[in-house]
């Protein structure tokens, strides 16, 4: 499969100085990386059972409890979840050891540069993409002619219908929210609702026999969002 910048990606930033975190939503919201910002780390924790993210921004020392205890709290709430950054003014090299020993896929040191800040965002997306893209059979996906086969056989998708099965295919086994999905394929239009995701999901269910007879289910999750799961 040849690869493509995938969907855009949906940002977590959990930063208690206004400046601090206007100035990194501004820079994703140029990037067209859809974000929400917590101030402390028990918002961020309520919001997890109404949403998903594929990226985690955490400031180190948070009013509340630090990041790397935070990163242990969603690790045990949400199963696989978003890659995690850590962005701090902690200089030293221990500091950095331990965010990552933690969990942490990336430690950035404060002040943060743009172009660099928005370069490992796109990295951690990168990975996301490249280990989800294999062993789904029997489905072939190819990123570069934007067409799904199902044993072999081309299944005709609008190129909405494809950008949501490569999204969900991406972030399989993982439970992803309506709003994650709205953001990440349809962008900012405040016009659309979730009806309008629901809608794609049922088509895709039937396409591409996300039923069970695919050997993978697309599940609801009453007032939380789908999973696209492998059956075993």
């Amino acid at each position: 499969m040849v690869g493509r910048e995938m969907p855009n990606l949906r940002v977590a930033l959990v930063e208690d100085d206004p400046q601090q975190a206007q100035l990194m939503e501004s820079w994703l919201g140029e990037a067209g990386f859809p974000s929400r910002c917590y101030r402390d780390a028990d918002g961020f924790l309520k919001s997890v059972a109404r949403e998903s993210y594929d990226v985690l921004i955490v400031d180190w020392m948070l009013p509340d409890i630090d990041g790397l205890e935070l990163i242990d709290r969603y690790r045990s709430i949400v199963n696989g979840g978003p890659s995690v950054m850590v962005v701090t003014v902690r200089d030293q090299e221990i500091d950095a050891v331990n965010a990552l020993d933690k969990g942490a896929d990336e430690y950035l040191r404060k002040p943060l540069r743009q172009h660099e800040f928005l370069a490992r965002i796109r990295a951690l997306g990168r990975r996301i993409e490249q280990h989800n893209l294999v062993d789904i059979e029997p489905f072939d996906i190819d990123t570069a002619g934007q067409t799904i086969e199902l044993r072999g056989e081309p299944v005709r998708l609008t190129a909405r219908e494809y950008e949501m099965a490569l999204f969900l295919f991406q972030r399989r086994d993982q439970l992803v929210s309506r709003n994650h999905i709205l953001e990440s394929i349809w962008g900012n239009d405040r016009l659309l609702l979730s009806r309008t995701v629901d809608t794609h999901i049922s088509r895709l269910r039937k396409k591409l026999e996300l039923d069970g007879r695919s050997g993978w289910r697309l599940i609801s999750v009453y007032r939380r969002g789908y999973s696209l799961q492998k059956i075993i």
